[in-house]
């Protein structure tokens, strides 16, 4: 990805734009692995940061790109007056695992919204065939050379043209029984479109038909992103059921003052709690290296602040692989594993 030169980047102090246009600028289009860690390194050589933070909220929030000195008075502003809480040092900024970002879906943020395979209308309906057939498409639709949409052509439309005694052609297999949604357009209300038609067309902001999306689309998109919210989910019940039964609230509060219980932790003070050769012991894992657990947890925690705080994360093989192997190891010492179906 393009990534803006230095002038440009010190250039935006003052600014403000919604999270998506600062997105764009770097040429990305979501918040993920990758462009999260590249905008934050750009604007903090440049001295600069976002208020309120970018990697959180609504893409379409407003960020105000201000040097990092003047966030900081920002926050410790924030503080002063009667009613302002005592912050513990050992405060964490996450977010318990199993709240959902809080940013609504959009069909843009499904990269299938951002490519289409097309036949023009002067093309013989055997073309349109042989490519349904070689791809596995179930629809293709009709575009000519300026962009303009046709119709679809379906093998449900294929075979009424043929059960109509119509004449074969790509004409007269054309259908417009289909629905077109704004790429901007909130994914939720969408479903029953696709649901009902199993595939709707996207247009982008130009008016031209830049997707298509179809219900296996969306099987596979849900099913790879809901694998890791599972997965953490898990990983977080199982932990504290591990700890909840060793550690008392003397423990606890000598990670977190105000809290009681290890069910009220996160995920970096279970990493300072077990962070103690003592409280290790106290454990009784005798067959597992505290450093390289520990060391485990921090990197299930990094992936699970990038599942919770980005919009359409996709994790790579490996954080996946991770996840599962580290689920799968709690299971071993579970006190509850075996004891139920639900996890």
């Amino acid at each position: 990805m393009p990534t803006p030169d230095d002038a440009t980047v010190k250039g935006l102090e003052g600014a403000s734009l919604p999270a998506r246009g600062l997105l764009s600028l770097w040429g990305y289009r979501i918040r993920d692995h990758a462009s999260v860690p590249q905008i934050r390194l750009d604007l903090t050589n440049a001295g600069l940061t976002t208020v309120p933070d970018f990697a959180v909220g609504s893409l379409d929030n407003e960020v105000a790109i201000v040097p990092i000195a003047d966030e900081r008075d920002t926050v410790a502003g924030a503080g002063d007056g009667d009613d302002a809480t005592e912050q513990d040092p050992t405060d964490d900024s996450e977010e318990t695992v199993g709240a959902f970002p809080q940013a609504a879906m959009r069909v843009h943020d499904l990269p299938c919204a951002h490519r289409v395979a097309s036949i023009t209308p002067d093309e013989p309906l055997s073309a349109a065939m042989g490519r349904m057939a070689e791809h596995g498409y179930s629809q293709l639709p009709v575009i000519d050379t300026s962009g303009t949409l046709h119709g679809v052509v379906t093998w449900a439309s294929i075979v009424h043209m043929h059960a109509t005694g119509r004449t074969t052609c790509l004409a007269s297999a054309i259908s417009t029984e289909y629905e077109t949604v704004n790429a901007s357009a909130h994914l939720l209300p969408v479903l029953p479109a696709i649901r009902a038609h199993e595939f709707v067309l996207v247009r982008a902001a130009d008016g031209q038909v830049s997707g298509i999306v179809t219900s296996a689309d969306l099987a596979g998109e849900f099913g790879a992103m809901a694998r890791p919210f599972f997965t953490l989910g898990e990983i977080e019940r199982r932990l504290r059921r591990c700890l909840g039964r060793v550690y008392d609230e003397a423990d606890v509060q000598k990670v977190h003052r105000r809290k009681t219980s290890v069910d009220e932790m996160m995920f970096g003070e279970y990493i300072r709690l077990l962070n103690d050769e003592e409280r290790w012991d106290k454990l009784g894992w005798l067959l597992v290296d505290k450093d390289h657990f520990i060391g485990l947890l921090n990197r299930v925690k990094d992936v699970r602040n990038m599942v919770m705080h980005f919009n359409a994360p996709s994790l790579r093989p490996e954080q996946l692989d991770l996840l599962d192997s580290f689920v799968s190891m709690l299971r071993l010492y579970d006190p509850d594993y075996g004891a139920s179906s639900t996890g």
